[in-house]
Protein backbone atom coordinates (compact mmCIF):
# COMPACT_ATOMS: atom_id res chain seq x y z
CA UNK A 1 0.00 0.00 0.00
CA UNK A 2 2.55 2.57 1.18
CA UNK A 3 4.16 1.80 -2.27
CA UNK A 4 1.93 3.79 -3.97
CA UNK A 5 2.02 7.14 -5.06
CA UNK A 6 -1.80 8.12 -3.59
CA UNK A 7 -0.86 6.98 -0.29
CA UNK A 8 2.68 8.44 -0.04
CA UNK A 9 0.98 11.82 -0.80
CA UNK A 10 -1.44 11.13 1.60
CA UNK A 11 0.88 10.45 4.61
CA UNK A 12 3.10 13.47 3.20
CA UNK A 13 0.01 15.81 3.96
CA UNK A 14 -0.81 14.17 7.33
CA UNK A 15 2.79 14.89 8.27
CA UNK A 16 2.59 18.15 7.24
CA UNK A 17 -0.75 18.60 9.11
CA UNK A 18 1.18 16.53 12.49
CA UNK A 19 4.27 18.98 12.08
CA UNK A 20 2.47 21.99 11.68
CA UNK A 21 0.64 20.98 14.37
CA UNK A 22 3.24 20.44 16.89
CA UNK A 23 5.02 23.36 16.45
CA UNK A 24 2.11 25.62 17.18
CA UNK A 25 1.06 23.74 20.07
CA UNK A 26 4.80 23.97 21.33
CA UNK A 27 4.63 27.61 20.54
CA UNK A 28 1.27 28.13 22.06
CA UNK A 29 1.68 25.71 25.24
CA UNK A 30 4.87 27.29 26.02
CA UNK A 31 3.26 31.13 25.64
CA UNK A 32 0.53 30.47 27.83
CA UNK A 33 2.66 28.83 30.63
CA UNK A 34 5.24 31.88 30.69
CA UNK A 35 2.04 33.82 30.28
CA UNK A 36 0.34 32.35 33.72
CA UNK A 37 3.87 32.41 35.34
CA UNK A 38 3.99 36.28 34.30
CA UNK A 39 0.45 36.78 35.81
CA UNK A 40 0.94 34.78 39.00
CA UNK A 41 4.89 36.88 39.87
CA UNK A 42 3.34 40.17 39.20
CA UNK A 43 0.12 39.35 41.35
CA UNK A 44 2.14 38.07 44.23
CA UNK A 45 4.82 41.12 43.91
CA UNK A 46 1.90 43.43 43.70
CA UNK A 47 0.74 41.61 47.38
CA UNK A 48 4.14 41.63 48.88
CA UNK A 49 4.28 45.25 48.18
CA UNK A 50 0.42 45.80 49.65
CA UNK A 51 1.52 43.63 52.93
CA UNK A 52 5.13 45.64 52.77
CA UNK A 53 3.06 48.54 53.18
CA UNK A 54 1.21 47.70 56.08
CA UNK A 55 3.85 45.58 57.98
CA UNK A 56 6.58 48.18 58.02
CA UNK A 57 5.89 49.75 60.95
CA UNK A 58 5.61 46.73 62.63
CA UNK A 59 8.93 45.54 62.15
CA UNK A 60 11.25 48.41 63.40
CA UNK A 61 11.95 48.94 65.90
CA UNK A 62 11.21 45.68 67.27
CA UNK A 63 9.08 42.90 65.23
CA UNK A 64 5.05 42.67 66.71
CA UNK A 65 3.97 39.36 65.79
CA UNK A 66 0.71 39.56 66.76
CA UNK A 67 -0.16 42.98 64.71
CA UNK A 68 1.56 41.31 61.31
CA UNK A 69 -0.38 38.16 61.85
CA UNK A 70 -3.51 40.59 61.97
CA UNK A 71 -2.70 42.24 58.35
CA UNK A 72 -1.53 38.86 56.79
CA UNK A 73 -4.70 36.72 57.22
CA UNK A 74 -6.63 39.40 55.10
CA UNK A 75 -4.14 38.71 52.57
CA UNK A 76 -4.03 34.61 52.84
CA UNK A 77 -6.72 33.28 51.44
CA UNK A 78 -5.50 32.00 48.04
CA UNK A 79 -1.67 31.64 49.31
CA UNK A 80 0.31 31.19 52.32
CA UNK A 81 2.18 33.80 53.82
CA UNK A 82 5.01 34.01 56.25
CA UNK A 83 6.85 36.75 57.58
CA UNK A 84 10.91 37.09 58.29
CA UNK A 85 13.53 38.78 60.05
CA UNK A 86 16.50 40.12 58.14
CA UNK A 87 17.93 36.62 59.11
CA UNK A 88 15.33 34.58 57.67
CA UNK A 89 13.90 33.68 60.77
CA UNK A 90 9.97 32.99 60.85
CA UNK A 91 8.46 35.93 62.71
CA UNK A 92 4.61 34.45 61.80
CA UNK A 93 2.52 33.03 59.11
CA UNK A 94 -0.98 32.09 57.88
CA UNK A 95 0.24 28.34 58.62
CA UNK A 96 1.88 27.66 61.89
CA UNK A 97 2.18 23.90 61.13
CA UNK A 98 3.91 24.31 57.94
CA UNK A 99 6.16 27.52 59.34
CA UNK A 100 6.66 27.36 63.30
CA UNK A 101 7.64 30.88 64.33
CA UNK A 102 11.19 31.41 65.13
CA UNK A 103 12.42 28.38 62.60
CA UNK A 104 15.15 30.02 60.09
CA UNK A 105 14.44 28.81 56.53
CA UNK A 106 16.96 27.83 53.81
CA UNK A 107 15.79 29.05 50.81
CA UNK A 108 17.53 29.82 47.57
CA UNK A 109 14.88 33.10 46.92
CA UNK A 110 14.66 34.09 50.96
CA UNK A 111 19.03 34.13 50.69
CA UNK A 112 18.44 36.72 47.45
CA UNK A 113 15.74 38.64 49.48
CA UNK A 114 18.28 39.20 52.30
CA UNK A 115 20.48 41.21 50.40
CA UNK A 116 17.63 43.22 49.04
CA UNK A 117 16.35 41.94 46.24
CA UNK A 118 12.82 40.18 45.59
CA UNK A 119 13.08 36.63 43.85
CA UNK A 120 11.50 33.85 43.16
CA UNK A 121 11.23 30.07 42.73
CA UNK A 122 8.93 27.09 41.56
CA UNK A 123 9.33 23.90 42.96
CA UNK A 124 7.24 20.31 43.45
CA UNK A 125 6.00 19.52 46.46
CA UNK A 126 7.26 15.95 46.32
CA UNK A 127 4.23 14.48 48.76
CA UNK A 128 1.48 16.41 46.62
CA UNK A 129 3.09 16.52 43.62
CA UNK A 130 1.97 19.86 42.98
CA UNK A 131 3.84 22.95 41.66
CA UNK A 132 4.02 25.87 43.70
CA UNK A 133 5.79 29.40 42.87
CA UNK A 134 7.85 30.76 46.33
CA UNK A 135 8.27 34.50 46.27
CA UNK A 136 10.61 36.27 48.69
CA UNK A 137 9.98 39.89 48.68
CA UNK A 138 12.78 42.41 50.91
CA UNK A 139 10.71 44.92 53.36
CA UNK A 140 13.36 47.82 53.17
CA UNK A 141 13.18 50.99 56.04
CA UNK A 142 15.71 53.68 55.55
CA UNK A 143 17.65 51.13 52.87
CA UNK A 144 17.93 48.71 55.08
CA UNK A 145 16.59 45.11 55.10
CA UNK A 146 14.08 44.91 58.16
CA UNK A 147 11.94 41.68 57.19
CA UNK A 148 11.32 39.26 54.17
CA UNK A 149 7.61 38.90 53.49
CA UNK A 150 7.40 35.24 51.98
CA UNK A 151 4.61 33.97 49.28
CA UNK A 152 3.49 30.42 48.50
CA UNK A 153 0.76 30.19 46.14
CA UNK A 154 -0.03 26.92 44.42
CA UNK A 155 0.31 26.49 40.30
CA UNK A 156 -2.28 23.53 40.07
CA UNK A 157 -4.77 25.77 38.20
CA UNK A 158 -2.19 27.09 36.31
CA UNK A 159 -0.61 23.77 35.01
CA UNK A 160 -4.59 22.23 34.72
CA UNK A 161 -5.72 25.22 32.36
CA UNK A 162 -2.42 24.00 30.27
CA UNK A 163 -3.45 20.49 30.55
CA UNK A 164 -6.73 21.49 29.27
CA UNK A 165 -5.30 22.81 26.67
CA UNK A 166 -3.04 20.55 25.43
CA UNK A 167 -6.66 17.86 25.36
CA UNK A 168 -8.01 20.47 23.15
CA UNK A 169 -4.93 20.68 20.67
CA UNK A 170 -4.72 16.91 20.61
CA UNK A 171 -7.97 16.74 19.93
CA UNK A 172 -7.54 19.19 17.00
CA UNK A 173 -5.13 17.56 15.69
CA UNK A 174 -6.53 14.42 15.67
CA UNK A 175 -9.32 16.15 14.05
CA UNK A 176 -7.30 17.67 11.89
CA UNK A 177 -5.26 14.73 10.94
CA UNK A 178 -8.68 12.56 9.71
CA UNK A 179 -9.23 15.60 7.89
CA UNK A 180 -6.45 15.83 5.88
CA UNK A 181 -6.17 12.71 5.04
CA UNK A 182 -9.93 12.78 3.74
CA UNK A 183 -8.77 15.04 1.94
CA UNK A 184 -5.61 14.47 0.71
CA UNK A 185 -6.74 11.26 -0.20
CA UNK A 186 -9.43 12.76 -2.77
CA UNK A 187 -6.75 15.75 -3.71
CA UNK A 188 -4.08 12.72 -4.26
CA UNK A 189 -6.78 10.94 -6.28
CA UNK A 190 -6.82 13.66 -8.87
CA UNK A 191 -3.25 13.21 -9.31
CA UNK A 192 -2.80 9.19 -9.39
CA UNK A 193 -6.25 8.89 -11.35
CA UNK A 194 -4.75 9.89 -14.47
CA UNK A 195 -1.50 8.46 -13.47
CA UNK A 196 -3.20 4.96 -12.95
CA UNK A 197 -5.33 5.32 -16.27
CA UNK A 198 -2.11 6.08 -18.50
CA UNK A 199 -0.12 3.17 -16.59
CA UNK A 200 -3.09 0.69 -17.71
CA UNK A 201 -3.39 2.34 -21.35
CA UNK A 202 0.36 1.92 -21.32
CA UNK A 203 -0.10 -1.76 -19.90
CA UNK A 204 -2.32 -2.44 -22.91
CA UNK A 205 -0.26 -0.53 -25.17
CA UNK A 206 2.77 -2.73 -24.61
CA UNK A 207 0.87 -5.62 -25.08
CA UNK A 208 0.26 -4.48 -28.62
CA UNK A 209 -3.43 -2.74 -28.93
CA UNK A 210 -2.29 0.80 -29.82
CA UNK A 211 -5.97 2.26 -30.16
CA UNK A 212 -5.36 3.51 -27.12
CA UNK A 213 -6.58 7.49 -26.16
CA UNK A 214 -7.41 9.32 -22.76
CA UNK A 215 -9.26 11.90 -21.96
CA UNK A 216 -7.89 15.48 -21.40
CA UNK A 217 -9.44 16.41 -18.06
CA UNK A 218 -7.76 19.70 -16.80
CA UNK A 219 -4.87 21.81 -18.57
CA UNK A 220 -2.31 20.98 -15.37
CA UNK A 221 0.68 18.67 -15.07
CA UNK A 222 -1.48 16.00 -15.36
CA UNK A 223 -3.36 17.42 -18.36
CA UNK A 224 -0.07 17.70 -20.50
CA UNK A 225 1.21 14.54 -19.56
CA UNK A 226 -2.43 12.93 -20.84
CA UNK A 227 -2.00 14.36 -23.59
CA UNK A 228 1.52 13.49 -24.49
CA UNK A 229 0.49 10.06 -23.74
CA UNK A 230 -2.22 10.47 -26.24
CA UNK A 231 0.28 12.07 -28.52
CA UNK A 232 2.94 9.06 -27.73
CA UNK A 233 0.54 6.56 -28.73
CA UNK A 234 -0.48 7.85 -32.40
CA UNK A 235 3.19 8.50 -33.04
CA UNK A 236 4.03 4.83 -31.72
CA UNK A 237 0.90 3.40 -33.83
CA UNK A 238 2.41 5.23 -37.15
CA UNK A 239 6.15 3.83 -36.28
CA UNK A 240 5.03 0.35 -35.49
CA UNK A 241 2.83 0.03 -38.65
CA UNK A 242 5.99 1.90 -40.76
CA UNK A 243 7.94 -0.86 -39.16
CA UNK A 244 5.05 -3.33 -40.17
CA UNK A 245 5.12 -2.48 -43.55
CA UNK A 246 9.26 -1.97 -43.85
CA UNK A 247 9.09 -5.70 -42.44
CA UNK A 248 6.64 -7.03 -44.42
CA UNK A 249 8.41 -6.04 -47.61
CA UNK A 250 11.75 -7.13 -46.25
CA UNK A 251 10.14 -10.72 -45.85
CA UNK A 252 8.51 -10.72 -49.50
CA UNK A 253 11.84 -9.23 -50.85
CA UNK A 254 14.02 -12.48 -48.98
CA UNK A 255 11.11 -14.66 -50.00
CA UNK A 256 10.83 -13.93 -53.33
CA UNK A 257 13.87 -12.87 -54.26
CA UNK A 258 16.89 -15.26 -56.05
CA UNK A 259 19.51 -15.14 -54.29
CA UNK A 260 19.69 -17.17 -50.98
CA UNK A 261 20.28 -15.33 -47.86
CA UNK A 262 20.95 -16.94 -43.80
CA UNK A 263 21.49 -14.20 -41.25
CA UNK A 264 23.12 -15.71 -38.05
CA UNK A 265 23.31 -13.57 -34.89
CA UNK A 266 26.52 -13.17 -32.60
CA UNK A 267 26.15 -16.35 -31.49
CA UNK A 268 26.61 -18.24 -35.04
CA UNK A 269 22.61 -19.54 -34.59
CA UNK A 270 20.77 -19.29 -37.57
CA UNK A 271 18.35 -16.52 -37.09
CA UNK A 272 16.84 -16.25 -40.80
CA UNK A 273 16.94 -18.46 -44.09
CA UNK A 274 14.79 -17.97 -47.04
CA UNK A 275 13.56 -20.24 -49.53
CA UNK A 276 16.12 -19.68 -52.41
CA UNK A 277 18.85 -20.27 -49.56
CA UNK A 278 17.04 -23.55 -48.32
CA UNK A 279 16.83 -25.14 -51.93
CA UNK A 280 20.85 -23.96 -52.88
CA UNK A 281 21.66 -25.96 -50.22
CA UNK A 282 19.39 -28.53 -50.46
CA UNK A 283 18.35 -28.24 -46.67
CA UNK A 284 14.68 -29.68 -45.89
CA UNK A 285 11.95 -27.32 -44.15
CA UNK A 286 12.83 -28.72 -40.56
CA UNK A 287 16.50 -26.82 -40.72
CA UNK A 288 16.63 -23.87 -38.81
CA UNK A 289 20.16 -23.86 -37.14
CA UNK A 290 19.10 -25.07 -33.92
CA UNK A 291 19.71 -29.42 -34.67
CA UNK A 292 23.00 -28.97 -36.16
CA UNK A 293 26.21 -28.40 -34.82
CA UNK A 294 28.44 -25.38 -35.61
CA UNK A 295 30.74 -27.57 -37.06
CA UNK A 296 28.16 -29.04 -39.68
CA UNK A 297 26.99 -25.33 -40.01
CA UNK A 298 30.17 -24.09 -40.86
CA UNK A 299 30.52 -27.23 -43.19
CA UNK A 300 27.24 -26.16 -45.38
CA UNK A 301 28.54 -22.52 -45.32
CA UNK A 302 31.83 -23.36 -46.38
CA UNK A 303 33.24 -21.19 -43.24
CA UNK A 304 35.73 -21.29 -40.46
CA UNK A 305 32.62 -21.21 -37.47
CA UNK A 306 35.33 -20.73 -35.26
CA UNK A 307 36.85 -17.64 -37.06
CA UNK A 308 33.67 -16.46 -37.15
CA UNK A 309 32.39 -16.57 -33.60
CA UNK A 310 35.48 -14.44 -32.77
CA UNK A 311 34.55 -11.84 -35.07
CA UNK A 312 38.44 -12.54 -37.24
CA UNK A 313 36.43 -12.76 -40.45
CA UNK A 314 35.71 -10.03 -43.15
CA UNK A 315 33.65 -9.11 -46.04
CA UNK A 316 35.00 -12.33 -48.23
CA UNK A 317 33.87 -14.61 -50.95
CA UNK A 318 33.83 -18.09 -51.52
CA UNK A 319 32.37 -20.85 -53.67
CA UNK A 320 30.49 -23.79 -52.64
CA UNK A 321 29.92 -26.69 -54.48
CA UNK A 322 26.82 -28.76 -54.64
CA UNK A 323 25.60 -31.92 -56.01
CA UNK A 324 24.34 -30.17 -58.85
CA UNK A 325 25.23 -26.49 -58.90
CA UNK A 326 28.45 -24.20 -57.80
CA UNK A 327 27.26 -21.27 -55.82
CA UNK A 328 29.25 -17.76 -54.68
CA UNK A 329 28.83 -17.25 -50.96
CA UNK A 330 28.95 -13.37 -49.98
CA UNK A 331 30.02 -13.14 -46.24
CA UNK A 332 29.24 -9.56 -44.49
CA UNK A 333 28.86 -8.79 -40.82
CA UNK A 334 26.21 -7.11 -39.28
CA UNK A 335 27.36 -3.82 -37.60
CA UNK A 336 25.99 -2.13 -34.95
CA UNK A 337 27.66 0.97 -33.19
CA UNK A 338 31.12 -0.63 -33.95
CA UNK A 339 30.32 -3.81 -32.98
CA UNK A 340 29.25 -7.23 -34.77
CA UNK A 341 26.19 -8.18 -33.82
CA UNK A 342 25.20 -10.63 -36.25
CA UNK A 343 26.47 -12.26 -39.65
CA UNK A 344 24.84 -12.27 -43.12
CA UNK A 345 25.54 -14.94 -46.15
CA UNK A 346 24.39 -14.32 -49.33
CA UNK A 347 24.23 -17.24 -51.98
CA UNK A 348 24.07 -17.00 -55.51
CA UNK A 349 23.97 -19.61 -58.33
CA UNK A 350 26.44 -19.35 -60.84
CA UNK A 351 26.20 -22.50 -62.55
CA UNK A 352 25.22 -21.22 -65.76
CA UNK A 353 28.08 -18.48 -65.54
CA UNK A 354 30.29 -21.28 -64.51
CA UNK A 355 29.03 -23.34 -67.72
CA UNK A 356 29.29 -20.48 -69.29
CA UNK A 357 32.61 -19.51 -68.87
CA UNK A 358 33.61 -22.99 -69.16
CA UNK A 359 32.38 -23.33 -72.24
CA UNK A 360 33.77 -19.78 -73.54
CA UNK A 361 37.19 -21.24 -72.62
CA UNK A 362 36.61 -24.60 -74.11
CA UNK A 363 35.84 -22.42 -77.48
CA UNK A 364 38.35 -20.49 -77.48
CA UNK A 365 40.37 -23.59 -77.12
CA UNK A 366 38.63 -25.40 -80.13
CA UNK A 367 38.71 -22.44 -82.24
CA UNK A 368 42.86 -22.01 -81.79
CA UNK A 369 42.76 -25.87 -82.06
CA UNK A 370 40.69 -25.97 -85.41
CA UNK A 371 42.40 -23.14 -86.73
CA UNK A 372 46.26 -24.83 -85.68
CA UNK A 373 45.72 -28.02 -87.63
CA UNK A 374 45.60 -26.50 -90.90
CA UNK A 375 47.77 -23.81 -90.73
CA UNK A 376 50.52 -26.68 -89.09
CA UNK A 377 49.49 -28.91 -92.29
CA UNK A 378 49.82 -25.58 -94.31
CA UNK A 379 53.22 -24.53 -92.84
CA UNK A 380 54.82 -27.83 -92.86
CA UNK A 381 53.74 -28.30 -96.88
CA UNK A 382 54.61 -24.79 -97.52
CA UNK A 383 58.27 -25.51 -95.90
CA UNK A 384 58.66 -28.72 -97.94
CA UNK A 385 57.72 -27.16 -100.94
CA UNK A 386 60.32 -24.10 -99.98
CA UNK A 387 62.92 -26.73 -99.27
CA UNK A 388 63.21 -28.02 -102.74
CA UNK A 389 59.72 -29.59 -104.14
CA UNK A 390 58.72 -27.73 -106.40
CA UNK A 391 61.20 -28.97 -108.62
CA UNK A 392 59.10 -32.19 -108.29
CA UNK A 393 55.50 -31.48 -110.18
CA UNK A 394 53.63 -34.31 -109.58
CA UNK A 395 54.74 -34.06 -105.52
CA UNK A 396 54.55 -30.22 -105.78
CA UNK A 397 50.89 -30.70 -107.13
CA UNK A 398 49.61 -33.31 -104.75
CA UNK A 399 51.11 -30.61 -102.18
CA UNK A 400 49.17 -27.95 -103.51
CA UNK A 401 46.00 -29.79 -103.43
CA UNK A 402 46.55 -30.80 -99.44
CA UNK A 403 46.83 -26.88 -99.05
CA UNK A 404 43.75 -26.13 -101.09
CA UNK A 405 41.96 -28.67 -98.99
CA UNK A 406 43.16 -27.30 -96.25
CA UNK A 407 42.60 -23.82 -96.98
CA UNK A 408 38.75 -24.34 -97.88
CA UNK A 409 38.44 -26.02 -94.49
CA UNK A 410 39.72 -22.77 -92.88
CA UNK A 411 37.59 -20.94 -94.80
CA UNK A 412 34.41 -23.02 -93.71
CA UNK A 413 35.15 -22.41 -90.34
CA UNK A 414 35.64 -19.36 -90.64
CA UNK A 415 32.77 -18.84 -92.65
CA UNK A 416 30.50 -20.70 -89.88
CA UNK A 417 32.16 -18.50 -87.30
CA UNK A 418 31.09 -15.03 -89.01
CA UNK A 419 27.58 -16.59 -89.22
CA UNK A 420 27.18 -17.50 -85.46
CA UNK A 421 28.54 -14.20 -85.32
CA UNK A 422 25.59 -12.21 -87.28
CA UNK A 423 23.25 -14.57 -86.03
CA UNK A 424 24.30 -13.48 -82.42
CA UNK A 425 23.83 -10.06 -82.87
CA UNK A 426 20.86 -9.76 -85.14
CA UNK A 427 22.71 -8.80 -88.05
CA UNK A 428 21.16 -11.65 -90.48
CA UNK A 429 19.32 -10.05 -93.41
CA UNK A 430 16.54 -12.37 -93.80
CA UNK A 431 14.92 -13.07 -97.22
CA UNK A 432 11.56 -14.00 -95.89
CA UNK A 433 9.17 -15.42 -98.21
CA UNK A 434 6.55 -18.34 -98.20
CA UNK A 435 7.79 -21.68 -99.24
CA UNK A 436 6.90 -25.42 -99.04
CA UNK A 437 8.96 -27.11 -96.26
CA UNK A 438 8.67 -30.26 -98.56
CA UNK A 439 10.38 -28.81 -101.71
CA UNK A 440 13.10 -27.60 -100.02
CA UNK A 441 13.60 -30.79 -98.52
CA UNK A 442 13.05 -32.96 -101.91
CA UNK A 443 15.82 -30.90 -103.14
CA UNK A 444 17.72 -31.26 -100.52
CA UNK A 445 18.05 -35.20 -100.71
CA UNK A 446 18.06 -35.17 -104.50
CA UNK A 447 21.50 -33.11 -103.67
CA UNK A 448 22.79 -36.16 -100.68
CA UNK A 449 20.86 -38.54 -103.24
CA UNK A 450 24.08 -40.04 -105.15
CA UNK A 451 26.63 -39.72 -101.46
CA UNK A 452 23.83 -42.37 -99.76
CA UNK A 453 23.26 -44.23 -102.57
CA UNK A 454 27.41 -44.62 -102.48
CA UNK A 455 27.42 -45.60 -99.00
CA UNK A 456 24.55 -48.53 -99.79
CA UNK A 457 22.27 -46.63 -97.40
CA UNK A 458 18.61 -46.75 -97.47
CA UNK A 459 16.78 -43.15 -97.69
CA UNK A 460 13.03 -43.28 -96.86
CA UNK A 461 10.92 -40.15 -97.09
CA UNK A 462 7.17 -39.66 -96.33
CA UNK A 463 5.44 -36.83 -96.51
CA UNK A 464 1.94 -35.50 -96.74
CA UNK A 465 0.60 -34.66 -100.09
CA UNK A 466 -0.14 -31.00 -98.86
CA UNK A 467 1.83 -29.40 -96.85
CA UNK A 468 1.09 -26.13 -95.35
CA UNK A 469 3.53 -23.29 -96.52
CA UNK A 470 6.17 -21.98 -94.16
CA UNK A 471 6.98 -17.91 -93.97
CA UNK A 472 10.75 -18.72 -94.05
CA UNK A 473 14.28 -17.95 -95.54
CA UNK A 474 14.36 -20.71 -98.45
CA UNK A 475 18.57 -20.85 -98.41
CA UNK A 476 18.58 -20.91 -94.68
CA UNK A 477 16.35 -23.42 -94.30
CA UNK A 478 17.85 -25.35 -96.94
CA UNK A 479 21.05 -25.03 -95.11
CA UNK A 480 19.76 -26.16 -91.66
CA UNK A 481 17.92 -29.58 -93.73
CA UNK A 482 21.50 -30.52 -95.19
CA UNK A 483 23.25 -30.48 -92.34
CA UNK A 484 20.81 -32.21 -90.43
CA UNK A 485 20.82 -34.62 -93.51
CA UNK A 486 24.69 -34.45 -93.60
CA UNK A 487 24.79 -35.72 -89.79
CA UNK A 488 22.36 -38.63 -90.60
CA UNK A 489 24.48 -39.56 -93.58
CA UNK A 490 27.95 -39.43 -91.86
CA UNK A 491 27.27 -41.48 -88.79
CA UNK A 492 25.19 -44.09 -90.15
CA UNK A 493 27.25 -46.90 -91.46
CA UNK A 494 26.99 -48.40 -94.73
CA UNK A 495 23.74 -50.49 -94.75
CA UNK A 496 21.97 -48.30 -92.38
CA UNK A 497 18.56 -46.51 -93.01
CA UNK A 498 17.75 -43.10 -93.16
CA UNK A 499 14.03 -41.96 -92.77
CA UNK A 500 12.49 -38.57 -93.56
CA UNK A 501 8.99 -37.62 -92.29
CA UNK A 502 6.83 -34.68 -92.89
CA UNK A 503 3.96 -33.65 -90.68
CA UNK A 504 1.32 -31.02 -90.40
CA UNK A 505 -0.76 -30.50 -87.10
CA UNK A 506 -1.51 -27.56 -84.74
CA UNK A 507 0.04 -24.90 -87.25
CA UNK A 508 3.10 -26.57 -87.35
CA UNK A 509 4.80 -28.18 -89.48
CA UNK A 510 7.34 -30.98 -88.19
CA UNK A 511 10.26 -32.57 -90.13
CA UNK A 512 11.80 -35.63 -88.48
CA UNK A 513 15.19 -37.12 -89.59
CA UNK A 514 15.94 -40.35 -88.39
CA UNK A 515 18.65 -42.15 -88.37
CA UNK A 516 19.73 -45.83 -87.81
CA UNK A 517 23.28 -44.31 -86.77
CA UNK A 518 25.58 -44.96 -84.17
CA UNK A 519 23.62 -42.81 -81.88
CA UNK A 520 24.61 -40.36 -79.08
CA UNK A 521 25.37 -41.04 -75.34
CA UNK A 522 22.57 -39.85 -73.15
CA UNK A 523 25.26 -37.28 -70.89
CA UNK A 524 26.43 -35.48 -74.16
CA UNK A 525 22.54 -34.69 -75.60
CA UNK A 526 22.40 -31.51 -73.23
CA UNK A 527 25.38 -30.39 -74.84
CA UNK A 528 24.84 -31.15 -78.03
CA UNK A 529 23.87 -27.88 -79.63
CA UNK A 530 27.32 -26.15 -77.92
CA UNK A 531 29.66 -24.24 -80.37
CA UNK A 532 32.68 -27.14 -81.23
CA UNK A 533 31.08 -30.16 -78.92
CA UNK A 534 31.46 -33.24 -80.54
CA UNK A 535 30.76 -36.12 -78.78
CA UNK A 536 33.80 -38.02 -80.72
CA UNK A 537 36.06 -35.32 -81.36
CA UNK A 538 38.32 -37.30 -83.49
CA UNK A 539 35.84 -39.03 -85.62
CA UNK A 540 34.01 -35.80 -86.28
CA UNK A 541 37.37 -33.98 -87.57
CA UNK A 542 37.98 -36.92 -89.94
CA UNK A 543 34.65 -36.44 -91.18
CA UNK A 544 35.42 -32.89 -91.61
CA UNK A 545 32.78 -31.64 -89.38
CA UNK A 546 33.63 -27.82 -87.90
CA UNK A 547 30.98 -28.86 -84.70
CA UNK A 548 29.11 -25.54 -85.68
CA UNK A 549 26.60 -27.10 -87.79
CA UNK A 550 24.19 -28.39 -85.15
CA UNK A 551 24.99 -24.81 -83.12
CA UNK A 552 24.28 -22.65 -86.54
CA UNK A 553 20.63 -25.06 -87.26
CA UNK A 554 19.33 -24.27 -83.45
CA UNK A 555 20.17 -20.16 -84.42
CA UNK A 556 18.06 -20.44 -87.62
CA UNK A 557 15.04 -22.58 -86.82
CA UNK A 558 14.79 -20.06 -83.13
CA UNK A 559 15.11 -16.86 -85.55
CA UNK A 560 11.79 -18.29 -87.42
CA UNK A 561 9.94 -19.08 -84.16
CA UNK A 562 10.54 -22.82 -84.39
CA UNK A 563 12.72 -25.72 -82.24
CA UNK A 564 14.37 -28.30 -82.70
CA UNK A 565 14.81 -31.15 -80.77
CA UNK A 566 17.35 -34.53 -80.19
CA UNK A 567 16.74 -38.02 -79.10
CA UNK A 568 19.26 -40.33 -79.33
CA UNK A 569 20.30 -43.62 -78.19
CA UNK A 570 23.58 -45.48 -78.75
CA UNK A 571 24.04 -48.25 -81.20
CA UNK A 572 20.13 -47.69 -82.02
CA UNK A 573 20.01 -44.12 -83.48
CA UNK A 574 19.30 -39.85 -83.67
CA UNK A 575 16.37 -38.91 -84.26
CA UNK A 576 16.35 -34.58 -84.88
CA UNK A 577 12.67 -33.29 -85.18
CA UNK A 578 12.22 -29.44 -86.42
CA UNK A 579 9.07 -27.36 -85.63
CA UNK A 580 8.37 -24.51 -87.30
CA UNK A 581 5.61 -22.54 -87.78
CA UNK A 582 2.78 -22.90 -90.39
CA UNK A 583 1.80 -19.49 -91.95
CA UNK A 584 -0.95 -19.33 -90.21
CA UNK A 585 0.65 -18.34 -87.14
CA UNK A 586 3.80 -17.16 -88.52
CA UNK A 587 5.00 -13.94 -87.20
CA UNK A 588 6.92 -11.46 -89.74
CA UNK A 589 10.34 -11.39 -89.44
CA UNK A 590 12.70 -8.43 -90.38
Amino acid sequence: MFKSIQWKLVIIYIMLILLAMEIVGVFMIQSMEDYHIDTLTSTLDNKAQLICGYIERHLTPVAHPEDINDVIKGFGQEMVIAVLDPSANIITSTDDTRFQPNTKLFAPEITQATFGTASKDIRVDPKSKIAYMYYAYPVKSGGSVVGIIYLIASMKSIYDTIANTKTILLTATLISLAATGIVGFALSKTITGPIQEVTKRAASLASGDFDQHIEVKSNDEIGKLTDMFNFLTMRLKETMEEISDEKEKMEAILLNMADGVIALNNEGEVIHINPAARQMLSLDETFNGQNISAQQLGRILNIDMESLLKNKLSNSETLISTNDAILKSIYAPLRRENRIVGHIFVFQDITKQQRLENMRKEFVANVSHELRTPLTTIKSYVETLISGAMDEKEIAQQFMNVINDETDRMTRLVNNLLELSRLDNKQVKWDMKLIDAKDVLINVVNKMDMNIKRKNQILIVNTPDKVPEIFADRDRIEQVFQNILSNAYKYTPEGGKIYLDVEAADNIVRIKFRDTGIGIPKEDLPRIFERFYRVDKTRSREMGGTGLGLSIAKEIIEAHGGKILIDSEVGVGTTVTLEIPAVAATQTIK
